[in-house]
Protein backbone atom coordinates (compact mmCIF):
# COMPACT_ATOMS: atom_id res chain seq x y z
CA UNK A 1 0.00 0.00 0.00
CA UNK A 2 2.69 2.29 0.72
CA UNK A 3 4.56 1.87 -2.48
CA UNK A 4 1.17 2.68 -4.08
CA UNK A 5 1.17 5.92 -2.47
CA UNK A 6 4.69 6.93 -3.00
CA UNK A 7 3.76 6.82 -6.74
CA UNK A 8 0.88 8.86 -6.41
CA UNK A 9 2.83 11.29 -4.20
CA UNK A 10 5.42 11.14 -7.19
CA UNK A 11 3.23 12.37 -9.82
CA UNK A 12 1.35 15.28 -7.18
CA UNK A 13 5.09 16.47 -6.64
CA UNK A 14 5.97 16.50 -10.46
CA UNK A 15 3.16 18.63 -11.01
CA UNK A 16 3.93 20.82 -8.12
CA UNK A 17 7.98 21.34 -9.26
CA UNK A 18 5.71 22.21 -13.68
CA UNK A 19 3.77 24.23 -11.78
CA UNK A 20 6.55 26.36 -9.88
CA UNK A 21 8.97 26.58 -13.56
CA UNK A 22 6.46 27.19 -16.31
CA UNK A 23 6.82 29.98 -18.03
CA UNK A 24 4.34 33.15 -17.75
CA UNK A 25 5.29 34.25 -21.31
CA UNK A 26 4.89 30.80 -23.11
CA UNK A 27 1.65 30.23 -21.01
CA UNK A 28 -0.03 33.88 -21.84
CA UNK A 29 1.31 33.45 -25.40
CA UNK A 30 -0.89 30.22 -25.76
CA UNK A 31 -3.82 31.46 -23.93
CA UNK A 32 -3.84 34.34 -27.02
CA UNK A 33 -3.22 32.20 -29.52
CA UNK A 34 -6.23 30.25 -28.38
CA UNK A 35 -8.63 32.82 -27.72
CA UNK A 36 -7.92 34.11 -31.49
CA UNK A 37 -8.87 31.04 -32.76
CA UNK A 38 -11.86 31.25 -34.86
CA UNK A 39 -12.77 27.43 -36.02
CA UNK A 40 -11.11 24.83 -34.38
CA UNK A 41 -8.20 23.29 -32.09
CA UNK A 42 -6.62 20.49 -33.81
CA UNK A 43 -4.47 18.70 -31.09
CA UNK A 44 -2.59 15.65 -31.71
CA UNK A 45 -0.03 13.07 -30.85
CA UNK A 46 1.38 9.96 -30.54
CA UNK A 47 1.29 6.85 -28.14
CA UNK A 48 1.00 7.97 -24.79
CA UNK A 49 1.18 11.97 -25.79
CA UNK A 50 -1.43 10.84 -28.22
CA UNK A 51 -3.83 9.95 -25.29
CA UNK A 52 -3.02 12.98 -23.48
CA UNK A 53 -3.72 15.13 -26.44
CA UNK A 54 -7.18 13.59 -26.58
CA UNK A 55 -8.19 14.07 -23.06
CA UNK A 56 -6.83 17.82 -23.97
CA UNK A 57 -9.21 17.96 -26.92
CA UNK A 58 -12.27 16.72 -24.38
CA UNK A 59 -11.46 18.92 -22.17
CA UNK A 60 -11.54 22.22 -24.32
CA UNK A 61 -14.85 20.97 -26.41
CA UNK A 62 -16.53 20.71 -22.92
CA UNK A 63 -14.73 24.35 -21.74
CA UNK A 64 -16.35 25.47 -25.36
CA UNK A 65 -13.69 25.83 -27.51
CA UNK A 66 -14.30 23.43 -29.98
CA UNK A 67 -11.68 20.80 -30.59
CA UNK A 68 -10.55 17.76 -32.27
CA UNK A 69 -7.95 14.87 -31.94
CA UNK A 70 -6.11 13.63 -34.57
CA UNK A 71 -3.76 10.98 -34.12
CA UNK A 72 -0.45 11.92 -35.71
CA UNK A 73 0.08 8.93 -38.11
CA UNK A 74 -3.69 9.90 -39.12
CA UNK A 75 -2.73 13.26 -39.42
CA UNK A 76 -0.22 12.51 -41.80
CA UNK A 77 -2.22 10.36 -44.45
CA UNK A 78 -4.95 12.77 -45.25
CA UNK A 79 -6.01 13.82 -41.55
CA UNK A 80 -5.13 17.64 -42.09
CA UNK A 81 -7.72 17.88 -44.65
CA UNK A 82 -9.87 19.07 -41.59
CA UNK A 83 -7.50 22.00 -40.88
CA UNK A 84 -8.70 25.50 -42.10
CA UNK A 85 -7.17 28.99 -41.86
CA UNK A 86 -8.28 30.62 -38.54
CA UNK A 87 -7.58 27.09 -36.89
CA UNK A 88 -4.89 26.20 -34.01
CA UNK A 89 -2.75 23.01 -33.59
CA UNK A 90 -1.41 21.63 -30.09
CA UNK A 91 1.26 19.19 -30.47
CA UNK A 92 2.28 17.17 -27.84
CA UNK A 93 5.00 14.82 -27.36
CA UNK A 94 7.20 14.47 -24.67
CA UNK A 95 10.29 13.94 -26.09
CA UNK A 96 9.63 16.33 -28.88
CA UNK A 97 11.49 13.94 -30.93
CA UNK A 98 8.43 11.66 -32.27
CA UNK A 99 8.33 11.44 -36.63
CA UNK A 100 5.01 11.36 -37.04
CA UNK A 101 4.44 14.37 -34.21
CA UNK A 102 7.37 16.79 -35.49
CA UNK A 103 6.26 15.79 -39.41
CA UNK A 104 2.41 16.69 -38.32
CA UNK A 105 4.05 20.21 -36.32
CA UNK A 106 6.57 21.45 -39.36
CA UNK A 107 3.47 20.90 -42.08
CA UNK A 108 1.24 23.07 -40.10
CA UNK A 109 3.48 25.67 -39.45
CA UNK A 110 4.28 25.37 -43.19
CA UNK A 111 1.17 26.39 -44.35
CA UNK A 112 1.16 29.33 -41.05
CA UNK A 113 -1.13 27.66 -38.64
CA UNK A 114 0.06 28.46 -35.05
CA UNK A 115 1.45 25.68 -33.17
CA UNK A 116 1.38 25.08 -29.70
CA UNK A 117 3.85 22.52 -27.83
CA UNK A 118 3.77 20.31 -25.26
CA UNK A 119 6.90 18.96 -24.67
CA UNK A 120 9.83 17.67 -22.33
CA UNK A 121 12.33 18.18 -25.21
CA UNK A 122 12.85 22.33 -25.40
CA UNK A 123 15.89 21.78 -28.07
CA UNK A 124 13.88 19.13 -30.03
CA UNK A 125 12.75 18.86 -33.32
CA UNK A 126 8.72 19.58 -32.03
CA UNK A 127 10.09 22.78 -30.02
CA UNK A 128 11.60 24.10 -33.09
CA UNK A 129 8.26 23.59 -35.59
CA UNK A 130 6.29 25.22 -32.54
CA UNK A 131 4.93 28.98 -32.31
CA UNK A 132 4.65 28.25 -28.66
CA UNK A 133 6.68 25.81 -26.03
CA UNK A 134 5.06 24.88 -23.17
CA UNK A 135 7.52 22.73 -20.82
CA UNK A 136 5.93 19.23 -19.46
CA UNK A 137 9.65 18.10 -18.77
CA UNK A 138 10.16 16.13 -15.88
CA UNK A 139 13.12 15.02 -14.13
CA UNK A 140 12.07 11.32 -13.40
CA UNK A 141 9.18 9.33 -14.22
CA UNK A 142 6.89 7.78 -11.48
CA UNK A 143 8.01 4.26 -12.67
CA UNK A 144 10.39 1.85 -11.08
CA UNK A 145 12.26 1.40 -14.17
CA UNK A 146 11.71 5.28 -14.82
CA UNK A 147 10.50 4.38 -18.02
CA UNK A 148 6.88 4.24 -18.49
CA UNK A 149 5.32 7.66 -19.33
CA UNK A 150 3.62 8.39 -15.89
CA UNK A 151 4.80 11.68 -14.45
CA UNK A 152 5.35 13.44 -17.74
CA UNK A 153 1.79 12.61 -19.06
CA UNK A 154 0.00 13.75 -15.69
CA UNK A 155 2.09 16.74 -15.87
CA UNK A 156 1.05 17.34 -19.75
CA UNK A 157 -3.07 16.76 -18.34
CA UNK A 158 -2.59 19.15 -15.50
CA UNK A 159 -1.22 21.99 -17.76
CA UNK A 160 -3.68 20.88 -20.34
CA UNK A 161 -6.79 21.12 -17.60
CA UNK A 162 -5.10 24.22 -16.26
CA UNK A 163 -4.91 26.17 -19.48
CA UNK A 164 -8.27 24.87 -20.95
CA UNK A 165 -10.19 25.97 -17.74
CA UNK A 166 -8.27 29.34 -17.44
CA UNK A 167 -9.35 29.71 -21.49
CA UNK A 168 -13.25 29.08 -20.36
CA UNK A 169 -12.85 31.54 -17.75
CA UNK A 170 -11.93 34.66 -19.82
CA UNK A 171 -14.40 33.62 -21.83
CA UNK A 172 -17.00 33.92 -19.71
CA UNK A 173 -17.44 30.04 -19.70
CA UNK A 174 -20.88 29.79 -17.27
CA UNK A 175 -22.32 26.34 -15.32
CA UNK A 176 -25.62 27.24 -18.05
CA UNK A 177 -23.17 26.62 -20.68
CA UNK A 178 -21.88 23.13 -19.27
CA UNK A 179 -25.87 22.20 -18.20
CA UNK A 180 -26.64 23.02 -22.47
CA UNK A 181 -24.00 21.01 -23.84
CA UNK A 182 -24.24 18.02 -21.36
CA UNK A 183 -27.61 17.08 -21.80
CA UNK A 184 -27.45 13.96 -20.04
CA UNK A 185 -24.89 12.44 -17.20
CA UNK A 186 -24.07 13.34 -13.93
CA UNK A 187 -22.33 16.55 -14.77
CA UNK A 188 -25.55 17.46 -16.66
CA UNK A 189 -27.93 16.78 -14.20
CA UNK A 190 -25.28 19.06 -11.62
CA UNK A 191 -25.32 21.71 -14.17
CA UNK A 192 -28.82 21.91 -14.29
CA UNK A 193 -29.46 22.03 -10.56
CA UNK A 194 -27.23 24.78 -10.50
CA UNK A 195 -27.77 26.73 -13.25
CA UNK A 196 -31.65 27.22 -12.04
Amino acid sequence: MESILQWMRFEAQAIERAAERLNPVALEAALQILQACTRLVTVTGTGVSGLVAAKLAATLTTYGTPAVFVPASTALHGGLGIVRDGDVAVCVSNSGRTEDTVAVARGLARDGLPVIAFTGGPDSGLAGAATVVIDTSVSVEACPLNAVPTASSAVAVAIGDAIAAELSRRRGWTIADVARIHPAGAVGRMARDRSQ
